[in-house]
């Protein structure tokens, strides 16, 4: 595939770029940025005027539900979900049908998709059926292929098993990627623990049941040298304090948000909002303050989405029934830079370090450069469009978000990887 991309404003905090210029690509790689003096014949000119081109978004926290629950998202549907949203690489997490606990799944999903648009990389479980009982075989899935050991969905909590996870994935290389509940203390819990679950008259989700866990594994942290601790999906205050602290401390800790954490609260679940049911859940308009401290002053390292496809059927069952999770990749960059670039929270360089470089550091993968010679890996965005988030049009196989019909800016344009091209459709 060969591209002549004129006058596209190129923005890549890494490489030290921010110009307008021209771009040439061929065969999937970056053959010439600035006056392109020869274009091959077979070449698509594309006047993108107004546009800007970043490193590509890479989201670390999806669920594409292969194996085994394919008919509420797959491998294929879930990559162009990613592109049609902007993003360029996902991880998927293990809770699948059967759990990715084997080399053997490891190797099928990393086969299965090789030939799409979006890079997809694999995490896999940390305990074997994700029991939190006995250690998966750690060597031989990363040597399949995985890129980080995790129990998502649910926590490890044995400290003993924790930090057994620890130092083997020190020795690989590997973060160990924690979902922080403790199971005890959540104890069936639909929502945030508050004033609005007692209104609701529904069981309450403590924000205990997340700080304990991440207070604890910070000390194993500590402990285990040379092991990656990161925290998912941060939805407390005092998480964000914890992250701080260790950070200050030099422990190897690191975290992520949702948007829905750091833009809606528990009040969303009044009447029975399905769509805003997920774990961890909303939390209090204090919490989200700290979250967008957090992310300010740069405790928080990621933004992701925590992608979780259901159909309307299962979403539909009843709030104590429904299962927890909303879509999240097709609403990433207009969430992300209308809450927090627009509102001057982080500055738009800060934005593509924390939804493009900071992942694939955290997960030790190639870093994307936007130089001659590279392969084409791009995000375009147009950052003046402002538009309105309308489910119907979303190439996930699932709808189930709370932010049908918000207004938002910045609306991905175009992804650009593997030598393909997709158009946004949002």
């Amino acid at each position: 595939m060969n591209l002549y991309l004129k006058n596209i404003k190129i923005i890549s905090p890494e490489d030290g770029i921010d110009t307008v210029t021209d771009m040439l690509i061929v065969n999937g790689h970056i053959s010439k940025i600035g006056n392109v003096k020869r274009i091959p014949k077979d070449t698509e000119e594309i006047d993108m005027k107004g546009k800007t081109a970043i490193p590509g978004i890479f989201d670390m926290h999806v669920h594409f539900r292969y194996p085994g629950q394919t008919h509420k998202e797959d491998l294929y549907s879930g990559s162009m979900s990613a592109a049609n949203g902007g993003v360029t690489g996902v991880l998927c997490m293990p809770n699948t049908d059967p759990p990715i606990d084997s080399a053997l799944i490891v190797k099928d999903i990393v086969d299965k998709t090789k030939e799409l648009i979006t890079d997809v990389e694999v995490s896999a479980c940390a305990t074997e059926k994700r029991e939190g009982k006995k250690l998966s075989q750690l060597i031989s899935l990363s040597d399949a292929g995985a890129v980080a050991f995790t129990d998502d969905g649910s926590p490890v909590s044995d400290p003993e098993i924790m930090r057994r996870v620890l130092e083997y994935s020190s020795q690989l290389k590997r973060p160990v990627i924690q979902h922080c509940e403790d199971m005890r203390l959540s104890d069936g819990g639909v929502i945030n623990e508050g004033f609005i679950s007692t209104v609701m008259g529904v069981k309450g989700i403590p924000e205990i049941s997340e700080t304990s866990v991440i207070a604890r594994d910070i000390i194993l942290t500590d402990f285990v040298k040379n092991s990656h601790y990161h925290i998912q999906h941060i939805s407390c205050g005092k998480s964000v304090e914890l992250l701080r602290n260790a950070k200050q401390k030099n422990i190897n800790v690191t975290g992520e948000v949702c948007p829905h954490h750091f833009i809606l609260t528990d009040k969303e679940c009044l009447e029975y909002n399905v769509n805003a049911k997920m774990n961890p859940p909303l939390r209090t308009a204090e919490d989200v303050e700290q979250i967008l401290e957090g992310l300010r002053d740069g405790t928080i390292d990621v933004i992701c989405t925590d992608h979780a496809p259901h159909t309307e059927y299962e979403k539909n069952q009843g709030f104590y029934a429904a299962p927890f999770g909303i879509v999240g990749l097709e609403t990433l960059v207009g969430l992300t830079y209308t809450y927090l670039v627009n509102t001057g929270i982080i500055s738009f360089n800060d934005f593509i370090r924390k939804l493009s470089i900071n992942p694939r550091k955290i997960l030790n993968l190639e870093k994307v450069k936007i130089a001659e010679g590279e392969p084409a890996n791009l995000s375009i965005l147009n950052e003046k469009a402002k538009w309105k988030i309308d489910k119907k049009k979303f190439m996930s196989k699932s709808v189930n978000t709370p932010f049908d019909g918000f207004e938002v800016q910045c609306k991905p344009y175009c992804v650009i990887n593997n030598d393909k091209i997709h158009f946004t459709k949002l």
